[in-house]
């Protein structure tokens, strides 16, 4: 019963002049009109922008069918003593709620969460993760592209990058799940990324022996190469050990990773793509490429840190992703008729 009656200290805040107004308003309108939801139905998403009045957020309000009379909810936002808390946001509301839940809710600011949650898989190039967030909207790829090219970072590691690298920043951006709010700029989502790349890359790597024959941007290249021919986890570690006995007996690498990163498609390989002229092409060019190819994984970092000292220096994939190794090239045609047919 004690709703049903305006205490003093309510009427005093209204003003006297207010509080009878308002009473006069309850009495016409019966406060079962204050108080009741407007109907049933699912609940709907609502933005109130910033500096909405209350009458204005009643307008919206009464347009998208969560209230039935606007000039009920500015009286019971007075009612309330809340006419100047509605706070600004997206807020999931229901014809089924009542005045009052709605206008508690918005004076207590519980937005919903709106931020994009974006998953970066591995192994995914700059395109490809321009391409991503083009698709949660939140800008375009190209203006993705262009922020990676021309940003200033202040990470010393990145003065390794060589000159004749295709993309600048390509291996860099550590692939992972980020929540990026309406309105990110690619510039802060590029910051974001590359500060996940130093908060977890940097430290391996100031502990692993490598560091004394590999800078930081060779590392990330060589684990690129891991993660785009590695399918099996447990084969990452072996298959980067491949590639670093190839390097130290001086053989080219022979990715066929590095040449579908060229040609621009993953699939099938014919020898015309083997020979195309490229820094990248591993056939033709002895040592590793001039940067990543694309964004490596934590488990393919760590291999290309700590890879398996292995006595292979050949591979072929088998139709379930897994390889055959190979110590001879001999062992290796041997292994190429087994897991082809040819």
């Amino acid at each position: 019963m004690a709703s049903r009656f305006i205490s003093w200290q309510k009427r005093n805040r209204l003003g006297f002049g207010g509080g009878i107004a308002l009473l006069a308003l309850i009495t016409a309108l019966g406060l079962s009109t204050l108080f009741a939801p407007a109907g049933t139905g699912e609940a709907l998403r609502v933005t109130v922008e910033s500096g909405s009045t209350a009458k204005e957020i009643a307008a919206k309000l009464r347009e998208v069918g969560i209230v039935r009379n606007p000039a009920a909810f500015v009286l019971a936002a007075r009612w309330y003593g809340k006419t100047g808390a509605l706070k600004a946001g997206t807020y999931e509301l229901a014809p089924s709620m009542t005045m009052r839940e709605i206008i508690l809710k918005l004076s207590a600011g519980q937005v919903v969460n709106t931020a994009a949650r974006v998953t970066i898989p591995e192994g995914t190039t700059l395109p490809q993760i321009g391409r991503i967030f083009e698709q949660h909207g939140l800008f375009t790829q190209a203006e993705f592209l262009s922020a990676a090219e021309s940003i200033s970072l202040p990470y010393e590691y990145l003065a390794h990058v060589p000159g004749n690298t295709l993309r600048r920043l390509e291996g860099y951006l550590f692939p992972d799940t980020y929540e990026f709010s309406p309105g990110t700029t690619p510039e802060l989502v590029i910051r974001t990324m590359l500060a996940r790349f130093d908060a977890v890359v940097t430290p391996l790597f100031a502990v692993s022996p490598k560091r004394q024959q590999f800078n930081l941007h060779q590392i990330v290249t060589m684990a690129s190469i891991v993660e785009r021919e590695a399918v099996k986890a447990k084969e990452r570690p072996r298959i980067a050990g491949v590639f670093y006995n190839r390097l130290r007996r001086g053989m080219l690498l022979q990715s066929c990773a590095t040449v579908q990163f060229v040609i621009g498609r993953t699939g099938k390989l014919y020898y015309v793509d083997l020979e195309v002229e490229s820094p990248y092409n591993t056939y033709i060019h002895a040592g590793l490429p001039p940067g990543p190819i694309a964004s490596p994984g934590l488990a393919s970092l760590k291999a290309a840190l700590k890879p398996e000292d292995t006595p292979y220096f050949f591979f072929v994939a088998r139709g379930d992703g897994s390889h055959i190794f190979s110590r001879t090239y001999a062992e290796h045609r041997v292994a190429i008729r087994s897991a082809t047919g040819r």
